[in-house]
């Protein structure tokens, strides 16, 4: 587990109190299963990237959570669980939501609304207060209870889509001579 502090990175984002809880920017939990001889886990990982406007710094950060089973015939799979970037609020007129973008669950693309930015957000902290503790909670439970699952995208489907504050936010990377993650 690396801290933020030896990284140089400003944790939390501004704007983003309630992501003061992570300490670490990586770390991962894992658990056995003797019946069906399989270990199991989660990882997850916080990459941040400076970016600058008018002088001014500020980060983007990736939030990837990663699941893994290995079993006792040496096999393996490896999957993304759920992911999306945050940045830095810079402007306090728009809404958090805005500042979250490219929402993914087992890398299926969520459609960006604010209800689905905000459980994102909320799915990610109880994820990685999980690992941080040491368990691996059933993953299907909680993308289900979150409404992230992916057989649940089209609960967003009526909701109003934060197209032209996303755009903005999102694609900001892109004016600043960045590219903004696929």
């Amino acid at each position: 587990m690396s801290r933020f502090e030896h990284k140089g990175v400003v944790w939390p984002p501004t704007g983003w109190s309630q992501l003061a809880t992570i300490q670490s920017s990586s770390g991962q939990s894992l658990a056995k299963d003797i019946r069906k001889a399989r270990i199991y886990g989660l990882q997850y990982r916080i990459e941040s990237m400076p970016l600058f406007k008018d002088n001014k710094k500020f980060f983007r950060h990736d939030i990837e959570i990663d699941g893994w089973e290995y079993s006792i015939l040496n096999e393996s799979v490896e999957y993304p669980v759920l992911s999306f970037s945050v940045m830095d609020r810079f402007d306090s007129s728009m809404p958090r939501e805005c500042f979250v973008c490219d929402i993914r669950s087992y890398d299926t693309h969520i459609p960006h609304t604010r209800m689905s930015a905000t459980r994102a957000v909320s799915a990610a902290l109880f994820l990685i207060r999980q690992i941080a503790t040491g368990s691996v909670p059933d993953i299907n439970r909680v993308l289900r209870t979150y409404k992230l699952h992916p057989n649940q995208a089209v609960l967003y489907r009526g909701d109003h889509l934060l197209k032209s504050g996303l755009e903005w936010a999102c694609h900001f990377n892109a004016a600043v001579g960045n590219s903004a993650k696929p």
